[in-house]
């Protein structure tokens, strides 16, 4: 089968992570694959050698235009290389990618799935029309959580099916049996620093933490895409002096080495589809917090003091006690990050392309 993935970028993002991903197992099992960005990030994901890369993005001049003639133009693009590649399916990630596939496609017979990678009350409640062209063209779609698909059309959710996302096989070799010693009084919160993840609130509740626990560090790994958030951010950190406990920390391709062995993972986000960032701390056994976020991913990977905490979303004193809970009782930390691990068995690279695999073949028999 020839498959062509559509997203805006590789960057470093969820979406991105579970393309490369499939690409290179659909790849490695004799598929034709191809993946179409609008964009090359300075930080991506791999997709290996038998993945073929097309850009069908602006040139520079031509971001220089109008809002509408940008769209048409990416429209366009994207529509001749369907044209010309010619696959039998087209797989699109992200709002913004899953209406350009669905608008690309006009008037043709490539059948198209869509996934919804985030709470789609943020990313298709302003876009009503686009939505329900989308719905209708698609021959199904790909959703990480229940709450999630509940938000579109029956219609829709018949044809649809949710997913995991597949974790990274990096994150199931064996751990070294001396984990470092220098994590142990670290505690991590990865992603890009944005409204959405809501690093302020972690902040706040380290702030009040540290106060009982000044032995820790809060470390931070996300590249800053909204300044104005990091900048708060920063001006926190100084006015509270915290600079020398938290530290603003560059995306990471070793990640895994980064944070194994830390005291905690917290993920401070008000909404999220489901983080692989979380999957990958459990994986590695670190206790674990997150906020009960819309659309549902953290609730489906955490079973609730056992495998690790939830807190209401923006609520600094539960996240604060919740972090204190951790760090005061070292038993049951190590009880939450050892029930953590059993995650693994939900999200193997394997299990998840085949679920991938035989959803594609139901898409594809039942839009003949």
């Amino acid at each position: 089968m020839k498959i062509l993935f559509h997203l805006n970028s590789m960057g470093r993002g969820g979406a991105e992570h579970v393309v490369s991903i499939l690409s290179r197992k659909f790849s490695a099992a004799g598929h034709d694959v191809i993946v179409a960005t609008e964009w090359f990030s300075e930080n991506e994901y791999s997709l290996g050698d038998k993945v073929k890369r097309i850009n069908v993005g602006l040139s520079e001049s031509e971001e220089t235009k109008g809002r509408i003639s940008k769209a048409f133009t990416r429209l366009a693009r994207l529509r001749k290389c369907i044209k010309k590649e010619s696959p039998d399916l087209v797989i699109s990630f992200c709002a913004k990618a899953n209406f350009r596939s669905a608008f690309s496609l006009f008037g043709m017979k490539t059948p198209l799935i869509v996934s919804v990678r985030n709470n789609p009350v943020e990313d298709y409640a302003g876009h009503r029309f686009s939505t329900r062209y989308m719905e209708k063209k698609a021959a199904g779609c790909v959703f990480q959580t229940p709450d999630a698909m509940n938000y579109f059309s029956k219609d829709f959710r018949d044809r649809s099916v949710i997913i995991f996302n597949p974790i990274d096989e990096a994150f199931l070799t064996p751990l070294p049996e001396t984990l470092p010693l220098s994590n142990e009084k670290k505690i991590v919160n990865i992603g890009r620093i944005s409204k959405q993840k809501n690093q302020m609130l972690l902040l706040k509740a380290f702030n009040k933490v540290s106060k009982s626990h000044p032995d820790y560090t809060l470390c931070i790994y996300g590249g800053s895409q909204e300044d104005d958030i990091y900048s708060s951010l920063k001006k926190y950190v100084e006015e509270n002096a915290l600079t020398e406990k938290v530290k603003f920390m560059d995306v990471s391709n070793n990640i895994r080495e980064e944070i194994m062995g830390s005291a905690m993972f917290v993920l401070s986000s008000d909404f999220e589809g489901m983080p692989n960032v979380l999957i990958e701390a459990m994986a590695l056994g670190i206790p674990s917090i997150s906020t009960d976020c819309p659309c549902g991913g953290s609730r489906i990977l955490i079973d609730d003091n056992v495998s690790g905490l939830l807190v209401p979303v923006g609520d600094a004193e539960a996240l604060s006690n919740a972090m204190d809970e951790i760090l005061s009782d070292k038993e049951y930390a190590k009880e939450l990050g050892n029930n953590a691990k059993s995650i693994v068995s939900k999200v193997l690279p394997d299990k998840i392309c085949k679920e991938w695999e035989e959803f594609i073949s139901k898409a594809l028999k039942a839009a003949r």
